[in-house]
Order: C-alpha cells, then structure tokens, then sequence
C-alpha cells in the first residue's frame, strides 16, 4: 500500500498544533497570564484550602492552551481580547469541572442513603420476624385469658384500662395477665 499525499498534509497539521501548544504554554507563562486562570477559579470560589485546588488550577492551565489554539485569530494581534476569550473558557470549564464533582458527591450520599435504609429495613425485617416467631411461641403456652391480652395488647394496641373494659374485668387483674405473660417471655428468652 502506498502513501498518499493526505499523511504528509496530516504530518504538517500535527507539527502545526504541536507548535501552537507549545506557543499556548509559553503565552500563560509570560506577562503573568496565569493569572486568568487564578482570577476564574476565584471567581468560582474556589480556594487553595479546595481539596481539588491544585487540579482545578492545572485543568485551567489546560484549558488556557486549549483556547490558544482554537482562538481563530492572530493572538499576537490582540492579546487583551484573546485574554478575554481564555478567561470565558477556563471559567466554563472550571465551572463544569465543579458541577460534575457535585453531582458525583450527591450520587455518592444518595447511594450512601440508600444503602443505610436497606439496612435498617434488613435489620427491621429480623426484629419483625424474630417476634413473631416469638409471639407465637409465647401465644402457644399461654392460657386463654393470655392470650387475649396478648392480642388485645399488641396486635390491637389497646390500653390496660381498655382491655379490662372489653373483657369486664379489672385492672388489676389485665396487670396479672400482663406479669404472667412478661414471666413467659423471660423464660422464652433465657
């Protein structure tokens, strides 16, 4: 196969923006053009106390060079106007560089969330069906009159007072259901 004239051109072109990098780096280096990238990142707040500051700071430096060469007009003509063009751009990317870090932070605490709740209904869901296979061990060994307060305290969430009511008896006597099945429990547990 052989070479056509489009790999010399394709040469040409990479010696071409190989050059203009270069040209780009020594630009923000000289006549303290760095200082674009510094006035953007503290526009956008961004501190050297930032745990990131020093990344922001060099994709700045990256983005200025990029802007050097996609500028479309002799930048040695009008430097203050392309300085103007490189501070909008290192500005628009710092900014998505921050938009981006946030929302990865947010995506994190919410999976972080997520997960905790699982848990906690993971952990729920054992407490749930350890007591209920504790009550109905419980509700199996005990008497009827337990086993009524039993229901009527904890599947219908009644008050002594309300349960003695419903079964016309005293309080006195739904404390010596209620004594009885806790002395049940004990033994259940131990």
């Amino acid at each position: 196969m052989t070479k056509g004239p489009w790999i010399f051109i394709y040469k040409e072109i990479q010696e071409l923006e190989e050059q203009l990098i270069k040209d780009g780096f020594n630009f923000l280096y000289s006549d303290n053009n760095e200082k674009i990238i510094y006035g953007a990142a503290k526009r956008l707040h961004l501190s050297p106390f930032h745990a990131n500051y020093d990344d922001f700071i060099q994709e700045g430096a990256l983005t200025f060079v990029k802007a050097y060469v996609r500028y479309p007009n002799d930048v040695s003509e009008n430097p203050e106007k392309f300085r103007v063009f490189a501070y909008q751009a290192v500005y628009w990317r710092l900014l998505d560089l921050i938009r981006h870090s946030n929302k990865l932070i947010e995506k994190t605490q919410t999976d972080q969330e997520l997960l905790n709740l699982q848990q906690t209904s993971l952990e729920e869901g054992y407490e749930s069906i350890y007591s209920d296979q504790l009550f109905h061990r419980l509700y199996s060994i005990c008497t009827n009159a337990e086993r009524l307060f039993l229901l009527d305290c904890y599947v219908h969430q009644l008050t002594g007072a309300e349960i003695a009511k419903k079964h016309h008896v005293t309080r006195q006597c739904v404390s010596n259901w209620r004594r009885n099945v806790g002395n049940k429990v004990l033994t259940l547990i131990y």
